[in-house]
């Protein structure tokens, strides 16, 4: 599907696909025919931009397990994207608020940061940004400013997807789930547990 920023409704990809084609990482200084651009980076591979209280909307920390450390996030559509990203089995790794992309556009610097990346086992990379609906999208600057990003995520091999809040559960019993198997991310999975687990299935099968 491709990026349309005049047709809303044609915005969203599928929050995550299993069978992306493997993508190069993110580099610095990457650059074009078509668009000069600065890729910045922590150098601790963190956060760019962090959060702590202070503002008009709910931010907070969230400490995954897959991206071993503590992730930054506001609103609560980021945080609940990344507690689906840290149970999603394609997902190996991710990280909120870390690379931020400085282009010229019209004369114009731009400076834009992602609100997540993921990482597949391939080595698909995906940078996300999280939306509550299509109203977040009604300036047409800011439509053109991502339609930019996505050009420039495609010269360098890299996804780029807009996600809606109502996109990010397909049911109450997903999200309930998700909570479930999140709250206990940490627990370390012994063989003799995989055992069960595949008894369990060949007794009562694997829906």
């Amino acid at each position: 599907m491709t990026f349309e920023p005049a047709k809303h409704d044609h915005l969203v990809e599928p929050v995550l696909d299993a069978n992306s084609r493997p993508t190069p990482k993110l580099a610095r200084d990457r650059q074009s025919d078509a668009h000069r651009v600065k890729v910045v980076r922590a150098d601790d591979g963190g956060a760019l931009r962090t959060f702590n209280g202070g503002l008009a909307h709910e931010n907070g920390w969230y400490t995954s397990r897959k991206a071993r450390r503590v992730l930054h996030w506001q609103g609560a559509a980021q945080y609940d994207f990344l507690t689906r990203a840290e149970v999603e089995f394609p997902v190996v790794r991710l990280a909120s608020e870390s690379v931020r992309f400085e282009f010229v556009r019209y004369g114009t610097k731009q400076i834009y940061t992602p609100d997540v990346e993921l990482v597949t086992a391939d080595g698909t990379v995906t940078l996300i940004e999280i939306k509550r609906d299509d109203r977040d999208l009604a300036d047409p600057e800011y439509r053109a400013k991502l339609t930019t990003v996505r050009e420039i995520c495609d010269e360098h091999g890299i996804r780029f997807k807009i996600v809606f809040r109502h996109q990010l559960w397909d049911s109450l019993t997903h999200r309930r789930n998700v909570a479930l198997f999140c709250s206990r991310r940490f627990v370390t999975i012994l063989p003799e547990h995989i055992e069960r687990l595949d008894a369990h299935a060949k007794q009562v099968g694997t829906e």
